[in-house]
């Protein structure tokens, strides 16, 4: 029995298939197949059942979760405790938002790189819901995401936070006064998913100005804004991802009473006794994040 056998038990149990754990963990489904034989062997029991096409995990194999989960702990901790940062090895799963994506995360990765060139990482670039979810299903080990995080379980550390602003291309027509809740009744609106906190603050709006339309959903805020600067419609955007498009007058940020609040951002990973590689990687996102504290709102033009 070895730490690579109890490794490839765990990711099945936790994944639910031989396949699922191979993909994972980098490995032919083949290989996958001969660790488990190898450890059920030395064992002497079966720890799946294969009658069925979901691995489904047998009585002694639930018995093993437990004393697996405890040797790897243990494992980790000699390696991470005893062994210095820099040489410290793992893949971290990391859920970034597009925002992120578009701004300081290539200096991220570049700075790990750098400092622990034995760390990988695995980028998973979505909405704040999905990623949500992926960090509690043990999906992900790490998200950077718009918004804080309540729950007791989870560890969350401030990245700044980002000013959105309405835009609108440069033919679209609107008043020549700041934009109130009540004009959005008869401007087409468009929004990121959902799933994410931006269709929250749009939705807002759209409810205050009693108006019954649904905006135009897009995953993707580069899209968004290529969608905004073809006067499709208006929408909320980070004026620091578009300055050569403000300059340029494809886009036009607008006046808006009251404006929108900004966005604060945070790293956020599960409340655990070890989490080293987390740690790792939380402390060199506050350190490369180039959002401000606070971040200051540029200066506008009345919308026309």
């Amino acid at each position: 029995m070895n730490f690579r056998q109890l490794e490839t038990f765990i990711e099945i149990v936790r994944l639910g298939s031989f396949a699922a754990a191979a993909s994972k963990l980098h490995a032919t489904q083949s290989t996958i197949s001969a660790r488990i034989q190898e450890l059920e062997s030395d064992l002497g029991v079966v720890l799946f059942d294969r009658s069925q096409r979901k691995a489904t995990v047998t009585a002694k194999g639930r018995e093993l979760v437990g004393y697996a989960e405890r040797a790897l702990q243990l494992h980790d901790e000699i390696r991470q405790q005893i062994a210095p940062r820099q040489s410290l090895s793992g893949t971290v799963r990391v859920g970034v938002a597009e925002l992120v994506a578009m701004t300081w995360l290539p200096q991220l990765a570049a700075t790990v790189h750098e400092r622990y060139p034995n760390i990988s990482l695995e980028l998973d670039i979505s909405l704040t819901a999905p990623l949500r979810a992926r960090l509690l299903s043990g999906e992900l080990d790490i998200v950077f995401i718009p918004g804080d995080a309540f729950d007791p379980s989870l560890v969350s550390h401030p990245l700044g936070s980002v000013a959105f602003r309405w835009m609108a291309g440069a033919e679209h027509v609107l008043p020549g006064r700041p934009l109130v809740p009540a004009d959005f009744a008869d401007l087409r609106i468009l929004s990121l998913g959902e799933n994410s906190i931006h269709y929250q603050t749009i939705s807002s709006w759209i409810e205050e100005s009693r108006s019954v339309q649904r905006p135009d959903l897009c995953n993707s805020m580069t899209v968004l804004s290529t969608l905004t600067a073809a006067n499709v419609g208006v929408s909320l955007l980070p004026p620091c991802c578009y300055g050569k498009e403000i300059a340029d007058g494809k886009l036009r940020v607008l006046a808006a009473d009251p404006e929108p609040a900004p966005v604060p951002f945070s790293c956020v990973y599960k409340r655990r006794r070890l989490a080293t590689l987390q740690e790792i990687i939380s402390e060199t996102a506050m350190e490369i994040s180039s959002f401000p504290a606070a971040a200051p709102l540029p200066v506008l033009e009345a919308a026309r």
